[in-house]
């Protein structure tokens, strides 16, 4: 599908790491994008890519009529207010629960609604593939509640949307987020074992994979797709690879702390078999080069 042939209008709750670089993509692209924010750094940000701004708590309803009408999409990729259990029920699941609110108070469905949910939903560690069929039973807490975000999105009624999709980002790196990069420059030790497997996924990537869910919409029902380079490198091998490209020497890994992440292998193939999406960096090599070489000089 073209995109540019198309004007649709896009509104997106939560604009920070991914939600600015999908405003930009979508205003490049033509579309008419509006933000939700309650941060006005995010919102100055978003205004100076072309996107429409309003800045409001996702919780409450005052943002309802600032809205303009006629959305064809909505994505939620809001992130939580704090990284405690409060926190994220707050912003996750009664941020969803306002969003669906919104849209049945309208008489409007959109036509496609999107949940960026996470990897981290899986509680496998013992190395395994995990694809969207696997068991989330023994999740953590917070992911226990990204679950219930994603329950909601996807059991809404036609009422408020056709295509209802939750996309598992697997972790996010790209431009202005690479601490393990910086890190290993300075010469930092590493937390945890060297031998845990990471599952990124570069933020341009990340975008791309939210418009191969919002452009098929109209022959996809929506569903929960995985989204993730499917690499598999371990922390070792990717923090070897950026010391030798910086000629700066290997990290120690400390073998204790850092046990964010689990130690399992995220399968993207779903969404490549779906929606033909296919990731522009398919490993971490080609995803950190530009940075790496910009500060190699």
């Amino acid at each position: 599908m073209d995109t540019k042939a198309l004007n649709d209008s896009l509104v997106i709750f939560g604009c920070g790491y991914i939600g600015l670089a999908l405003a930009k993509e979508c205003v490049d692209l033509g579309w008419s994008v509006t933000a939700l924010t309650r941060n006005p750094d995010s919102a100055r940000k978003a205004e100076e890519v072309g996107a429409h701004t309003v800045l409001g708590n996702l919780q409450d309803d005052h943002w309802w009529s600032k809205i303009p009408k006629g959305v064809d999409h909505v994505v939620n990729c809001v992130g939580a207010s704090s990284p405690t259990v409060e926190g994220y029920q707050e912003s996750y699941l009664q941020g969803m629960q306002s969003i669906i609110q919104w849209i049945k108070q309208r008489g409007d469905p959109v036509r496609s609604l999107v949940f960026t949910s996470s990897s981290s939903v899986y509680p496998q560690t013992d190395g395994s593939l995990v694809d969207e069929e696997s068991d989330t039973s023994q999740a953590s807490a917070r992911g226990q509640i990204l679950l219930s975000a994603e329950r909601l999105c996807l059991e809404a009624s036609e009422s408020v949307s056709v295509c209802k999709g939750v996309i598992r980002f697997s972790g996010l790196y790209g431009p202005g987020r690479h601490l393990l990069v910086d890190k290993i420059e300075r010469g930092e030790p590493m937390t945890g074992s060297p031998d845990r497997i990471l599952n990124l996924l570069h933020r341009d990537d990340a975008v791309s994979s939210i418009l191969a869910l919002l452009q098929g919409s109209s022959g996809v029902t929506g569903g929960i797709f995985n989204a993730s380079d499917g690499q598999h490198a371990t922390r070792g091998e990717i923090a070897r690879w950026v010391a030798q490209r910086l000629n700066v020497p290997e990290p120690v890994f400390t073998g204790v702390g850092d046990t964010r992440g689990g130690h399992r292998r995220v399968d993207p193939s779903k969404i490549s078999q779906v929606l033909g999406w296919k990731p522009k960096f398919p490993d971490f090599q080609s995803g950190y080069e530009d940075f790496l070489a910009s500060k190699i000089g």
